[in-house]
């Protein structure tokens, strides 16, 4: 019988190293997506002596494969998502930055297809929190190549590398800055990879994606007290470490920053309630103590 509709609770992800035929080898819970491929058209559009331009000689022209994907990850999860972040293989629960970021295949369920991608690395990672809620993160994947569509039921048996481990929630972070801990409504942490996303040369499809300059942001609104004023609204140009710590009793998340800077913040007042600034810090190496622009330890206690 035919598939008449399909819903979002009937869809999976897979995602795992890049290979030129396996499928993914680990599923994720997952929240949306909109990973896909994407084509062009070429058309001639010269001037014919009449105002219709004609469809006879369209081509298929370059693809791209890209998009996000929205997950709440547990931290075995993101003991296997890390290393495409930042592209560092683990240390003992350490995840260091590297030049070059590995590659990943994504298989996508679709009930009524399933789609498979490779070639795929981390444009750019988003780690969200805000109040009563749990740590999300985005992903957006760029890729190279997107194999045929296959028949409905392909998708790999994987179902038991699903995790059962608790996410992280807002409410188990913790900010320090410059040692001092600071109150936050919310929470954005950005890994901006930088891809150079237009190199097909001459092909269909894109032959590199070299990474670019990483940008690391940090953004959060706050109170408005003593601590915030002196090491946040009028901070000095070289700015101070940072770190954010989601601990939930048994795993736990760290992110250190080396340096993060941002110039003053405004502190506009609208009404009669709190005055929350909003700060937009950017993180860069810290030279003069050996500090790499990002740390990430990740526990996974089995």
């Amino acid at each position: 019988m035919s598939v008449s509709h399909v819903s979002g609770f009937e869809t999976q992800l897979g995602l795992g190293p890049h290979h030129a035929s396996n499928l993914a080898t680990r599923q994720l819970e997952h929240f949306g997506v909109d990973l896909d491929k994407r084509t062009t058209l070429i058309r001639a559009d010269g001037m014919l002596g009449q105002r219709a331009p004609l469809g006879d000689s369209a081509q298929v022209g370059t693809y791209t494969v890209g998009g996000t994907i929205s997950l709440r990850p547990r931290p075995d999860d993101l003991s296997f998502l890390l290393p495409y972040v930042l592209g560092g293989a683990e240390v003992a629960d350490a995840f260091p930055l590297a030049e070059t970021l590995p590659e990943l295949v994504a298989t996508v369920d679709r009930k009524i297809v399933v789609n498979t991608y490779r070639g795929l690395k981390v444009d750019k990672a988003t780690f969200r929190s805000r109040k009563g809620e749990l740590l999300e993160l985005e992903l957006d994947l760029q890729g190279k190549l997107a194999d045929a569509s296959a028949a409905a039921g392909t998708f790999p048996a994987i179902s038991a590398t699903l995790s059962s481990k608790n996410p992280f929630v807002h409410h188990q972070a913790m900010v320090t800055i410059d040692e001092t801990s600071v109150e936050v409504d919310n929470l954005v942490i950005t890994i901006d990879n930088g891809l150079q996303l237009d190199r097909f040369n001459n092909s269909q499809t894109r032959t590199h994606l070299p990474e670019g300059p990483r940008r690391v942001a940090l953004s959060f609104d706050s109170e408005l007290d003593d601590d915030v004023l002196a090491i946040l609204i009028d901070m000095a140009p070289r700015g101070a470490a940072a770190a954010v710590v989601y601990s939930n009793g048994v795993d736990a998340l760290t992110f250190a920053f080396g340096l993060i800077q941002q110039s003053k913040v405004p502190l506009p007042i609208r009404g009669k309630g709190a005055t929350r600034p909003a700060h937009q810090l950017e993180a860069l190496e810290d030279k003069a103590n050996a500090r790499p622009q990002l740390a990430v330890v990740c526990t996974d206690v089995a």
